[in-house]
């Protein structure tokens, strides 16, 4: 053994010869090769794998486009549609918001200027983007000059931030855009990655966002996160929009250590925009953010770290003095009182929100404009841009000029154009939304800085140019009328009555003053009203024939006029023009469902549903409509569907209920009917539509529920307060009933109903001749209302009986086996024949 090993050791320690060295280097697996193909090995076999996954799910059709813009082709023309699926990568399909629809050729002809809005629901328009910012500012600019053709395109949406706006400008600068307008900040800090958000990871590094972003974009990414979030989530964990009030539990300090990322991405972000649009030859317009801050309190506050309890004792006691001093009208004190407290602990932002109100009353206008921005830097729900946002907004603009990127200062121009410097209900619905007065002041700012980026083509293609629009110039074009105003108030208050708005201080005084706006619009939703906003959109579709978004606005007038032919012909025209508008096939599907068309509503549901397939509205009004043609189990297949994606959508369980019940499967209707009462809704027409069948059902206590909450949403329908008097009045609440009754006539005079209602119900109280004045008026507006011809025979049936009869044979001539006026005309004949002078 020991001369083997020793034999070996002298072979090992003798110099290799020639031969034997060649052939040891003849591999060719040694040295750097070797390590060559290993490193090709463990990378290569990875991305040939991944390479191999990702064209198997595409063959599939597995997973999403990212792509903001997608190709598409409208009558032989080779268009840009939105890609209703954009936000799935940053909220998922549960929560993302769509797009507003747009189809724009991709070959953008010579005459054209083309400007993209980009930002997020305070650029897109909310409530009503018919009437935001990207459709005044095109208006204005057709309006200023005549001899142009203005494109704008909306590429903003709800809930995104420069996260998401950034891969939309990437995908714009594809599209032939000449300037593109910036109009971002309010969302920085609860959308997708901010340090308040509740759509994933707060806050991490920019590059690891920006490579979770690339990963996502492809479809083997999407099929990992996918798993990755059915196992991270609970069963019973939400996954439906919650709006605001999704982010109660995400404050976050004006000091938080997490802002600093907010501010460094959102300075990345915004310069990586203006480097694509400055690298397509794009002019650049970035405005700063203007917000609410007079009519505004904050929505959360909170103390500075370290506060002792013995601080915050005394600070409560003078921040108490204080609200009642303020209360009862004393500025003064309340204003020493918030002073002290501000020596203990100043960044209590309803606290500087407070000071900020003392200092206007006492005219201290510069001093309430420091607090009242103070107020709004430090609200820890930050659904408003601040001022360091801001800050950096400006910066992203300065010295750039020369390099086509020019800064919109909204913030300061709302301010001098608002009483004492601070932008407040004249221009915003709540925090940051804005009026159609909001939208035009703001599309005039803009519109100046993108004339001067657009000087040469102006000047080359204009005619005379005409002066800027004023706001009810801009109205004309765009159809706004006091109806359109009415319902953008409707729109906010849902939200306006859900947290965290119900958490400001202020939401009392606020929800009177919204209360009050409705009241002075309450003409606008009547007959006369409807009348006149058909008239300002039928003349505003003289001038531009084209408009998709004028012919959806005129079919959601004539559906309510109750012409729901005319409707129909608009609804048609509209997606005729835009095939790529969900919404507009939805509203064309409910038309048609209004008038018994059950199997053209049901294609055109579908169509939305192509485009949105988690429509639940348009699905839940496709089962209606198949139920409605007795396809009864395709229907509750559609209404699952429904539920599967809201379970709390309380018309699905109803309508459910209604088709289980026809099929005699009783149990399970029942279930569904509590589920349908159980789950309430912030959609007045919800609720009174589950009042109706309460009502239908003589569930009158669960009825007055329903239509107690519906008209919190909806105060000004005096269709809605006849509901609630008719209700109440079956109920035996005669003092009630007679409220909701008079306020019907007070809001609308002209509607008949509203007087036979309150003849009624006064007469039930035996005011008998202030009833039959009621009565008198209900068939002066309404000659044919059998109902208020039979109630004023019977009021006059005591003490005037000749006219009594005259009333009932009346009813006879339009109703002729009406048994309550056959039983009156037998009894006061055979009476008047033994009394004639009576």
């Amino acid at each position: 053994m020991k001369k083997h090993r020793k034999a070996q050791a002298a072979a090992a320690n003798q110099p290799a010869s020639p031969g034997n060295e060649a052939s040891s280097n003849s591999s060719p697996f040694s040295g750097w090769k070797l390590w060559f193909f290993r490193i090709v090995a463990i990378m290569g076999v990875p991305a040939v794998l991944f390479v191999l996954l990702e064209l198997g799910l595409r063959l599939v059709g597995s997973g999403y486009s990212t792509a903001f813009t997608l190709p598409a082709s409208r009558d032989g023309l080779k268009v840009f549609v939105q890609n209703n699926q954009f936000g799935w990568r940053f909220f998922g399909p549960e929560l993302a918001r769509l797009p507003y629809p747009f189809s724009i050729s991709q070959s953008k002809a010579r005459d054209t200027i083309r400007i993209f809005v980009l930002g997020e629901s305070a650029a897109k328009g909310d409530p009503d983007p018919h009437f935001g910012l990207p459709r005044v500012l095109e208006a204005m600019l057709r309006f200023r000059h005549p001899g142009v053709r203005f494109e704008v395109v909306n590429t903003a949406m709800t809930a995104i931030n420069s996260h998401a706006i950034l891969p939309i400008a990437r995908d714009c600068a594809q599209a032939g855009g000449d300037v593109w307008v910036i109009y971002m900040g309010n969302n920085e800090v609860v959308g997708p990655f901010g340090a308040g958000t509740v759509f994933g990871p707060q806050s991490p590094p920019l590059p690891l966002i920006r490579g979770a972003m690339a990963l996502k974009s492809t479809r083997t990414g999407q099929l990992l996160d996918s798993i990755l979030q059915r196992m991270r989530k609970s069963p019973t964990e939400k996954s439906e929009w919650g709006g605001m009030e999704m982010f109660l539990d995400q404050q976050v300090r004006a000091d938080d250590p997490r802002m600093k990322g907010v501010y460094h991405h959102f300075e990345r972000n915004l310069a990586d925009i203006i480097r694509t649009a400055q690298r397509s030859g794009v002019g650049v317009v970035v405005s700063t953010v203007a917000v609410n801050l007079k009519d505004c309190a904050p929505f959360a506050s909170a103390h500075r770290v370290g506060f002792s309890a013995a601080d915050k004792a005394r600070w409560d006691e003078l921040h108490q003095l204080g609200i009642k001093a303020q209360d009862a009208g004393d500025p003064r004190q309340a204003a020493e009182r918030f002073a002290e407290a501000a020596k203990l602990d100043e960044t209590f932002a309803e606290l500087r929100f407070r000071q900020g109100q003392c200092a206007l009353a006492l005219g201290k206008i510069l001093e309430a404009q420091q607090h009242f921005q103070a107020a709004r830097d430090l609200d820890t729900l930050r659904f408003r841009c601040d001022t360091r946002l801001d800050a950096l907004t400006r910066k992203s603009a300065s010295g750039q000029e020369s390099r086509k990127v020019l800064l919109a200062d909204a913030q300061r121009s709302f301010a001098e154009r608002s009483a004492q410097g601070l932008p407040g209900e004249e221009f915003f619905y709540e925090h940051v939304h804005l009026t159609f007065e909001g939208n035009c002041l703001l599309a005039r700012i803009i519109g100046e800085q993108a004339e001067k980026l657009l000087t040469e083509r102006l000047t080359a293609n204009s005619g005379a140019v005409q002066p800027w629009p004023s706001s009810a110039e801009c109205a004309a074009r765009l159809g706004w009328s006091d109806w359109f105003r009415a319902a953008g108030w409707k729109g906010v208050l849902p939200r306006l009555n859900n947290p965290p708005f119900t958490g400001q201080f202020d939401h009392p005084v606020r929800m009177q003053r919204v209360q009050a706006a409705l009241a002075t619009l309450a003409s606008a939703t009547q007959a006369g009203g409807i009348s006149h906003a058909l008239r300002v959109c039928e003349a505003a579709l003289t001038a531009a024939p084209a408009d998709w978004a004028l012919y959806a606005e005129l079919a959601s007038l004539k559906k309510a006029s109750g012409d729901l032919r005319a409707a129909a012909a608009a609804a048609r025209r509209e997606v005729e023009l835009l095939p790529s508008d969900a919404e507009g096939w939805s509203q064309l599907g409910s038309i048609l469902t209004r008038q018994r068309q059950f199997t053209e509503a049901a294609v055109a549901f579908q169509h939305a549903l192509q485009m949105d397939s988690r429509d639940v509205v348009s699905r839940e009004n496709l089962a209606q409509s198949l139920a409605a043609l007795g396809r009864n189990e395709e229907a509750i297949q559609e209404f699952r569907r429904v539920l599967a994606l809201r379970p709390g959508l309380s018309p699905a369980w109803l309508h459910l209920a209604q088709t289980l019940e026809q099929l005699g499967r009783k149990a399970e209707a029942e279930a569904s009917y509590e589920k349908a009462l159980m789950n309430r809704s912030q959609n007045s027409a919800v609720l009174v539509e589950l009042a109706s069948f309460c009502q239908s059902r003589g569930w009158f206590e669960k009825a007055a529920e329903n239509y107690e909450a519906a008209l919190m949403l909806d105060p000004a329908n005096a269709k809605l307060q006849v509901g609630a008097g008719q209700n109440l009045a079956a109920l035996g609440r005669l003092a009630e009933a007679s409220r909701h009754s008079a306020e019907a006539v007070r809001l609308a005079p002209d509607f008949a109903e509203a007087h036979l209602l309150h003849g009624m119900v006064l007469g039930r109280q035996g005011l008998i001749a202030a009833a039959s004045e009621q009565f008198r008026e209900a068939l002066r507006l309404k000659p044919d209302l059998l109902d208020a011809r039979l109630n004023l025979g019977v009021a006059m049936l005591e003490q005037k009986p000749a006219e009594a009869l005259g009333h009932f044979e009346a009813v006879l001539r339009q109703s002729p086996t009406n048994s309550t006026a056959l039983k009156y005309v037998q009894q006061l004949r055979a009476k008047l024949a033994t009394e004639p002078f009576r």
